[in-house]
């Protein structure tokens, strides 16, 4: 039996990312080609918000892991900042969500160990997500625009 070694800090990112974010991009698409209802629309964000919640939960504690003076802690913590919900529309969690694993791959994997993407789980779905990028109806703003501002809005008091 073979042992695998422990994912770095980066590789659990990458991971998280899409493994538990990317999932939620995916079912988002398939809502909105079906015509899915106001309603499955807004229990989609709940999920997206729960899964964002997680990730920023586990990108931390990976942060935590390494020297704080890293250039890869500061890269978790700014990704877990900007995968932090704030209140935001179905639409602009969607956006927001895409823009991160978007620009997490180009700063994660220099921190990664060469090779891990092929042998890993989320490669695939990461090394696909990217390739979709050079289609601009794929870039993250034009892809949600059909989702309605207001859905999922909560008022600031």
């Amino acid at each position: 039996m073979t042992e695998t070694a422990p994912m770095t800090p980066a590789e659990t990112a990458l991971s998280l990312l899409f493994r538990k974010l990317h999932p939620h991009l995916e079912d988002a698409a398939h809502a909105l080609a079906q015509g899915a209802a106001r309603r499955d629309l807004e229990r989609l964000h709940l999920k997206l918000i729960t899964a964002r919640l997680k990730t920023v939960e586990l990108l931390e504690a990976a942060a935590e892991t390494l020297p704080e003076d890293a250039p890869l802690a500061e890269t978790l913590d700014t990704l877990a900042a900007n995968l932090t919900p704030v209140g935001e529309s179905y639409r602009q969690s969607l956006v927001l969500t895409q823009l991160c694993l978007e620009e997490a791959p180009a700063e994660l994997l220099p921190h990664a160990p060469e090779g891990c993407v092929a042998g890993s789980t989320w490669g695939a779905r990461m090394t696909d997500f990217l390739a979709h990028l050079r289609d601009p109806d794929f870039q993250a703003r034009r892809r949600w625009e059909a989702v309605a501002e207001d859905i999922g809005e909560t008022e600031e008091e």
